[in-house]
């Protein structure tokens, strides 16, 4: 994180929150409906885990994650920001976040039982989150400008 100023770290999480409500839920809404997963986007329904609304949950969870984006691409990323997102969404949010944290959090088996149906959509989910936080992250710190 060494680098990494505070004005990155809060563009990251802005970039991570407006990923999570908008591609990340836009992709869940499409499993649901074709009815790959059972999550239902953009949820008002009380978190376990925080008491508010779940949507507000994810929205931070989403910034939080979009802060260790920040800290990992730099204050002035270079390349291909959606496929260096994609692959950091694959890696953190879903392999760390979801398939090891969420399950030990919970004292549930880790990686979803190494069920395959259950496994793709998350990473799936996170490629997208990813490419959208780092693609927003990149669109911020270049004053605006395409990356």
């Amino acid at each position: 994180m060494e680098g990494t100023s505070f004005n990155n770290l809060l563009m990251g999480f802005v970039a991570g929150a407006i990923a999570l409500v908008t591609v990340h839920e836009l992709i869940a809404l499409c499993l649901a409906d074709a009815g790959h997963i059972s999550r239902t986007p953009w949820s008002l329904e009380t978190s376990e885990l925080t008491g508010l609304p779940q949507i507000v949950t994810d929205v931070v969870w989403g910034g939080v994650w979009g802060m260790v984006f920040a800290a990992i691409l730099g204050n002035v990323p270079q390349g291909s920001m959606t496929v260096r997102g994609a692959i950091l969404g694959v890696v953190g949010p879903a392999l760390i976040g979801v398939l090891v944290l969420v399950p030990l959090v919970r004292g549930e088996t880790l990686f979803l039982n190494a069920n395959l149906d259950l496994i793709w959509p998350v990473l799936v989910l996170g490629a997208g989150f990813g490419a959208a936080t780092a693609w927003l992250y990149g669109f911020f710190t270049a004053g605006g400008r395409l990356p």
